[in-house]
Protein backbone atom coordinates (compact mmCIF):
# COMPACT_ATOMS: atom_id res chain seq x y z
CA UNK A 1 0.00 0.00 0.00
CA UNK A 2 3.09 2.30 0.46
CA UNK A 3 3.88 1.96 -3.27
CA UNK A 4 0.33 3.71 -3.97
CA UNK A 5 1.08 6.46 -2.17
CA UNK A 6 4.50 6.74 -3.96
CA UNK A 7 3.81 6.14 -7.41
CA UNK A 8 0.07 7.98 -7.51
CA UNK A 9 1.59 11.55 -8.62
CA UNK A 10 3.72 10.18 -11.81
CA UNK A 11 1.32 7.21 -12.78
CA UNK A 12 -1.91 10.15 -12.29
CA UNK A 13 0.45 12.35 -14.20
CA UNK A 14 1.19 9.76 -17.35
CA UNK A 15 -2.56 8.66 -17.69
CA UNK A 16 -3.85 12.92 -17.45
CA UNK A 17 -1.45 13.60 -20.23
CA UNK A 18 -1.93 10.63 -22.50
CA UNK A 19 -6.21 11.46 -22.18
CA UNK A 20 -5.95 14.75 -22.59
CA UNK A 21 -4.03 14.68 -25.26
CA UNK A 22 -5.96 12.36 -27.21
CA UNK A 23 -8.87 14.14 -26.73
CA UNK A 24 -9.18 16.52 -29.50
CA UNK A 25 -8.05 13.47 -31.70
CA UNK A 26 -11.43 11.48 -30.56
CA UNK A 27 -13.93 14.82 -31.03
CA UNK A 28 -11.94 15.73 -34.43
CA UNK A 29 -13.92 15.56 -37.69
CA UNK A 30 -12.66 15.93 -41.32
CA UNK A 31 -10.93 13.42 -43.62
CA UNK A 32 -9.98 10.30 -41.90
CA UNK A 33 -10.96 11.06 -38.50
CA UNK A 34 -13.23 8.23 -38.23
CA UNK A 35 -10.06 5.82 -38.16
CA UNK A 36 -8.31 8.44 -35.64
CA UNK A 37 -11.16 8.83 -33.59
CA UNK A 38 -11.93 5.20 -32.87
CA UNK A 39 -8.12 4.73 -32.68
CA UNK A 40 -8.35 7.74 -29.78
CA UNK A 41 -11.25 6.49 -27.85
CA UNK A 42 -9.74 2.30 -27.62
CA UNK A 43 -6.13 4.52 -26.03
CA UNK A 44 -8.44 6.41 -23.71
CA UNK A 45 -9.81 3.79 -22.61
CA UNK A 46 -7.31 1.53 -22.58
CA UNK A 47 -5.53 4.14 -20.35
CA UNK A 48 -7.99 4.37 -18.09
CA UNK A 49 -8.74 0.66 -17.56
CA UNK A 50 -4.88 0.53 -17.18
CA UNK A 51 -5.03 3.60 -14.30
CA UNK A 52 -7.63 1.37 -12.18
CA UNK A 53 -5.68 -1.91 -12.19
CA UNK A 54 -2.36 -0.20 -11.24
CA UNK A 55 -3.95 1.74 -8.21
CA UNK A 56 -6.58 -0.48 -7.04
CA UNK A 57 -6.32 -4.18 -8.33
CA UNK A 58 -2.93 -5.22 -7.85
CA UNK A 59 -2.66 -3.48 -4.41
CA UNK A 60 -5.95 -4.85 -3.73
CA UNK A 61 -4.98 -8.42 -4.74
CA UNK A 62 -1.49 -8.16 -3.13
CA UNK A 63 -2.60 -7.71 0.60
CA UNK A 64 -5.17 -10.20 0.08
CA UNK A 65 -2.65 -12.74 -1.01
CA UNK A 66 -0.48 -11.36 1.69
CA UNK A 67 -3.01 -12.21 4.52
CA UNK A 68 -3.68 -15.26 2.53
CA UNK A 69 0.08 -16.03 3.37
CA UNK A 70 0.00 -15.10 6.28
CA UNK A 71 -2.81 -17.34 7.58
CA UNK A 72 -4.91 -14.11 8.64
CA UNK A 73 -7.55 -14.33 5.86
CA UNK A 74 -11.20 -14.35 7.79
CA UNK A 75 -12.74 -16.65 5.23
CA UNK A 76 -10.35 -18.90 6.76
CA UNK A 77 -10.38 -18.21 10.54
CA UNK A 78 -14.23 -18.57 10.14
CA UNK A 79 -13.53 -22.39 8.77
CA UNK A 80 -11.10 -23.14 11.52
CA UNK A 81 -13.45 -21.78 14.40
CA UNK A 82 -16.47 -23.50 13.40
CA UNK A 83 -14.55 -27.04 13.61
CA UNK A 84 -13.35 -26.02 17.30
CA UNK A 85 -9.60 -24.93 16.86
CA UNK A 86 -7.94 -21.43 16.54
CA UNK A 87 -7.07 -20.82 12.68
CA UNK A 88 -3.09 -21.72 12.70
CA UNK A 89 -2.60 -22.88 16.33
CA UNK A 90 -4.69 -26.04 16.68
CA UNK A 91 -5.59 -25.25 20.48
CA UNK A 92 -9.36 -25.57 21.18
CA UNK A 93 -11.69 -22.68 20.97
CA UNK A 94 -14.31 -22.69 23.56
CA UNK A 95 -18.01 -22.23 21.61
CA UNK A 96 -20.38 -20.38 23.71
CA UNK A 97 -23.35 -22.99 24.81
CA UNK A 98 -26.19 -23.00 22.82
CA UNK A 99 -29.26 -20.92 24.17
CA UNK A 100 -32.97 -22.41 23.20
Amino acid sequence: MQANRTRLRPILMTTMMLVASMIPIALGTGPGSGGRASMAKVIIGGQMLCLLLTLLVTPVSYSIFDDWGAGNFALFRRRATRNGTASGSGAPVSMPAPTR
